[in-house]
């Protein structure tokens, strides 16, 4: 039996949730910080931006890279510490919210400038009222 903790598995490409339980996307990439004479260990969960994009590839990526621009100093990319995963199962719960995450900001910039002007989209008929 193992009872250590398999990146891989367990943590990278996991469902992410807020201290409110509301999705904030997918583990895109962990960081690992070296220490001399010490074992490494994770600091940092990467979520959204150029490490979505990187692991997304094709032209969805280039287009997401195109329309995020220059908006965001971040990129589009949260960095969240690994001391702030709450919990582990099903789901991963990080202790941030959602709203304050760069990730989040440009999602919803594409989700209401991108994704919404899609034919059969929802948010298409919010979008119509305006």
């Amino acid at each position: 039996m193992n009872d250590g903790l398999d990146l891989r598995h367990d943590v990278l490409d996991a469902q992410l949730v807020d201290r409110n339980r509301e999705s904030i996307g997918r583990c895109d990439t962990v960081l690992v910080e070296l220490r001399e004479g010490r074992p490494p260990r994770v600091a940092t969960v990467l979520i959204g931006g150029a490490v979505r994009d990187e692991r997304i590839g094709g032209w969805m990526a280039g287009l997401a890279r195109l329309v995020r621009g220059g908006r965001d100093r971040s990129g589009g990319v949260s960095r969240i510490p690994f001391a702030a995963m709450q919990s582990i199962g099903e789901t991963i719960q990080l202790d941030v919210l959602r709203d304050e995450l760069p990730s989040e900001h440009v999602e919803r910039w594409l989700a209401d400038h991108i994704v919404c002007r899609i034919p059969g989209a929802q948010g298409k008929q919010e979008l119509q009222k305006r």
